[in-house]
């Protein structure tokens, strides 16, 4: 009997669970998170554009100075 009253239990917990998530609205903390995200993606896009511009000046130099050791 306790196996049958467990077994309607669970069944009934189960029946009560919804397939589709809920949609909530975004809270202040989600706004901030989403915010702070953007920044950064922002930052590694200049940092990249650096790092490219930096690789140009090295390689640069690099061919000035054989030219000058020739």
């Amino acid at each position: 009997m306790k196996i049958l009253t467990m077994l309607a239990f669970a069944l009934t917990l189960v029946a009560c669970g919804s397939d589709e998530p809920e949609e909530r609205e975004p809270t202040i903390g989600t706004e901030i998170a989403e915010d702070y995200n953007e920044a950064m993606d922002k930052a590694r896009e200049v940092e990249n554009q650096v790092m490219e511009q930096k690789e140009k000046i090295d390689a640069a130099l690099k061919e000035a100075e054989n030219a000058i050791d020739e």
